[in-house]
């Protein structure tokens, strides 16, 4: 590697760091929430279609000419990827679900 790409990767780091941990904490806490029964098994799966479709439109816009690189499109690629953890969080969730006692 270059040494500009260690330049943007130093720059991005105070961004990406804590991106990485929030989006590490959905996806870990939806799975958690669905072993203690939370919800239902149509619920996840509705989260996990809603979540990607607006995740997608999300980076659509956030990669646009006009918006890229500007405050409003990095807000919506922070968005992306925070909906594709929830995403991601929800097909887990599918894995652990346990029904609830009665």
């Amino acid at each position: 590697m270059t040494i500009e790409v260690f330049g943007v990767i130093a720059t991005n780091l105070p961004l990406a760091v804590p991106l990485m941990f929030a989006s590490l904490l959905i996806a870990i806490l939806i799975p958690r929430a669905a072993k203690r029964g939370k919800l239902h098994i149509p619920g996840y799966v509705g989260i996990a279609l809603s979540a990607v479709v607006f995740g997608l439109v999300a980076g659509r816009f956030a990669g646009m000419p006009g918006i890229a690189g500007s405050i409003f499109g990095i807000s919506l690629s922070i968005v992306f990827f925070l909906l594709m953890s929830v995403a991601g969080g929800s097909l887990l969730a599918l894995f652990f679900y346990e029904f609830p006692d009665k």
